[in-house]
């Protein structure tokens, strides 16, 4: 059971202080990183403004509760509990997603008993709630992985993210002769044949290599992703698609938090590949950004080599692998 210095943010906290706190909370941890740049910090979130503004915005609405290890100090050990609605639809029943951990700590067993720390807290409060999963994707920290695991979490997948600013100027698009992107406004319609045709078109993601919910259900997740980013949840949504077959070779869609762009799904259809319409639904795709966006931030399988050589080539650079965690209440 967690122990007195193992508590949450005590209940009657305001929210809006809440959020404060977490908010200079990572605005500290953000300054304390970029400037000495030690090497533990790699292991760290990207904390960008947009991110700390709504990661905050979500503590002051109520829909995340910080965790903490020590009240007194929260940048020495501080995650971010919240249901995840979404997935918990999709799935029927109760999931939640954890953020963090956010802390500089460079003692390795002080940083993987905080995390355990963490991880209970988080554990308990999923419990409280009738949770069924919960889900986090963190930076590849061994001390903080072992931290994780030692608690019950599993290991589902280990992930690229990659980032960078938009270029400045237009990227050529080249389209053969037979393809077209469909204007937005026809592209709720065309959402449900746009997908089928695509088929099974993810082989990565976090919910495929977890025996539960399993590959069959990943597959229905990325469709059902896929159509609800074409209807209008993602903007910008890009369909290219092939008037001889009369079916979709691939899209991309980007869902926009303040000045950041974050690629939802790039995909190209099974049949496609290999002839370079994925660098062409890119460039399309960052040039309606131009304007809108500052950074784009993406993230693919460790494993998925021609994504990765693609994102590189487009100026996002690496960051330190990502791991996906899933933790099953039994």
């Amino acid at each position: 059971m967690p122990g007195r210095d193992l508590a949450p943010m005590p209940p009657a906290l305001p929210e809006l202080q809440a959020a404060r706190i977490v908010a200079g909370t990572l605005t500290l941890l953000s300054r304390e990183i970029r400037e000495t740049g030690r090497p533990v910090d790699l292991w760290s979130p990207p904390l960008y403004p947009d991110y700390i503004r709504e990661l905050a915005i979500q503590v002051g609405r109520g829909e995340a509760l910080p965790l903490w290890v020590e009240e007194r100090h929260p940048a020495r050990g501080l995650a971010v509990f919240a249901d995840s609605p979404w997935e918990s639809d999709f799935l029927a029943y109760r999931c939640a997603r954890l953020m963090g951990p956010f802390m500089v700590v460079e003692d390795q067993r002080d940083r993987e008993g905080r995390v355990r720390r963490l991880a209970s807290l988080a554990i308990e409060q999923g419990r409280a709630q009738g949770c069924r999963l919960m889900t986090l994707k963190t930076f590849h920290d061994p001390a903080g992985l072992r931290g994780f695991l030692a608690e019950g979490f599993i290991l589902a997948e280990i992930g690229a993210s990659l980032g960078g600013t938009l270029p400045r100027e237009e990227l050529p698009v080249e389209r053969p002769a037979q393809f077209d992107f469909p204007p937005a406004e026809d592209l709720r319609e065309m959402a449900g044949e746009a997908v089928a045709s695509l088929g099974d078109f993810f082989y990565d993601g976090h919910f495929r290599h977890d025996p539960d919910p399993g590959p069959e259900a990943a597959r229905r997740l990325w469709s059902r992703i896929a159509r609800d980013d074409l209807e209008g949840a993602a903007d910008p949504a890009v369909l290219l698609w092939d008037r001889q077959k009369n079916r979709a070779a691939g899209l991309a869609t980007v869902r926009l938090a303040g000045r950041e762009a974050r690629l939802s799904i790039l995909a190209v259809g099974p049949a496609y590949q290999g002839r370079g319409l994925g660098r062409l639904i890119m460039h399309e795709t960052l040039n309606r950004l131009r304007g809108r966006a500052v950074r784009l931030a993406v993230e693919t399988a460790a494993y998925n080599l021609p994504a990765l050589k693609l994102y590189q080539s487009l100026g996002l650079n690496p960051a330190p692998p990502l791991a996906a965690l899933h933790y099953h209440y039994k």
